[in-house]
């Protein structure tokens, strides 16, 4: 490749929960047992009991390079901890990610799944602020031919597309959901989204003649009627929640379903009002009774335009789920839609009879829709597909830090740093 790529993941520390979930957890091993193993440490005493309203943290930081960002320094912490009583409340997880560039970008996300005690009530936040450089390649999905291999690190590209179309923007993101428990597994509630691109700049935009170039966000932008450099997506969220997962870090069985209803009026701040549906369903299968750990476990999720029109940005697209897990193979942003439905399969596996080291394989499909060029959903279909493996931080929450490396169609491929699985 052209361009330098580094990506250096290093490990700080581990979990040290103390109570065991599972009947096999005696015989499992996480970091902390392989690092007193190395120093020959005797391990302290533990408790069969997670201390309630404990925090306990994993790290990962990860170095990076891209040429839209130049060198990425930053890393990700999980935490996580126990509200309630061990035998009626599940673990509440938080994702935080901090990052700088030396082409002066910042991003911080902090993404949050907190169950109240006794899972009376779900709180899910997905929280934002950043400095932001991102190619963008239009609506739908394109068949041009593409005569070499892009890579990427974490969704970010590590050399440069002849397709793509660069734009910096900042970024304000507030979602917050509340759920109230209705039934055993059941769950309703409302939330808030608060959307805000700004300082928006389309760089390889030139409307002036002789080198006129229209890139895709600005004549969208011109034909529906939205800013070019700014525009707010604003409003409320009505909600039905189904989660039966036995643990929602890493399940090893149950599933869980959410159906959506976004209204955006101008009222609350949209630069125009619009509607949307919002849905996403998993799976978990547990193979093998006696191996927890080898799990057949199903994702789809799909957003799909009701009323109204949304700003390009704030349109659907691949890698800007919740945790941007979705689409392996592929950079952030690759796929981007009016309407979208994404679908993945993984088979998750032990490596190691202590479960220290797991492994992954993976495929995935993503389709969307342009009415501008007539493609409909599944009338094109993006696949992916990779292997990945797993390194046990917390034999306790389930923790793992995850690497995969994935391929998709237009030569595309990546690999991908995790804390927590993919889904």
């Amino acid at each position: 490749m052209r361009r330098l790529m580094i990506a250096v993941c290093v490990v700080l520390f581990g979990c040290t929960l103390t109570a065991a979930q599972d009947s096999t957890i005696l015989q499992q091993k996480d970091l902390v047992d392989v690092l007193n193993n190395l120093r020959k440490t005797k391990p302290a005493s533990k408790s069969d009991q997670l201390i309630q309203k404990k925090l306990y943290y994993a790290p990962l930081p990860i170095i990076g390079y891209g040429p839209a960002y130049g060198f990425i320094v930053g890393g990700g912490l999980s935490i996580s901890s126990l509200l309630g009583n061990a035998a009626t409340t599940r673990i509440s997880s938080g994702l935080m990610n901090l990052n700088f560039t030396t082409h002066q970008q910042m991003y911080l996300n902090f993404r949050t799944n907190i169950y109240r005690p006794d899972d009376e009530w779900i709180l899910q936040g997905d929280w934002r602020f950043m400095l932001y450089a991102q190619p963008t390649y239009g609506l739908g999905i394109s068949d041009a031919p593409i005569p070499k291999f892009i890579f990427g690190i974490n969704g970010i590209e590590t050399d440069e597309d002849p397709r793509e179309q660069p734009m910096r923007f900042n970024y304000i993101r507030f979602h917050e959901d509340a759920y109230k428990k209705i039934s055993r597994s059941l769950y309703a509630g409302i939330g808030i989204g608060i959307d805000y691109h700004f300082n928006i700049s389309d760089q390889k935009l030139s409307i002036d003649t002789p080198a006129l170039l229209l890139t895709s966000h600005y004549l969208y932008s011109k034909l529906n009627g939205f800013n070019t450099e700014r525009y707010s997506t604003n409003g409320v969220t009505l909600n039905v929640l189904y989660d039966s997962r036995d643990n929602a870090i890493n399940p090893y069985k149950g599933s869980y379903a959410q159906l959506s209803f976004h209204a955006n009026p101008t009222w609350l701040g949209s630069s125009k009002a619009s509607t949307s549906v919002f849905i996403d369903y998993r799976s978990y299968l547990r193979l093998i009774a006696s191996k927890p750990e080898n799990i057949l476990a199903f994702w789809a999720w799909g957003q799909f335009l009701t009323s109204g029109k949304m700003p390009y940005l704030a349109l659907p697209s691949l890698g800007w789920d919740m945790y941007s897990r979705s689409g392996r193979g592929y950079v952030q942003g690759r796929i981007r839609g009016e309407n979208i439905f994404y679908a993945e399969a993984e088979y998750r596996f032990p490596l190691t009879a202590n479960g220290f080291w797991g492994g992954v394989l993976f495929a995935n499909g993503t389709t969307a829709s342009n009415s501008y060029t007539g493609q409909h959903l599944f009338s094109a279909l993006a696949p992916g597909y990779g292997a990945g493996i797993r390194l046990k931080m917390s034999k306790k929450t389930r923790t793992n830090i995850g690497m995969d490396l994935g391929f998709g169609r237009f030569n595309s491929g990546g690999i991908y740093f995790n804390l927590q699985e993919a889904f």
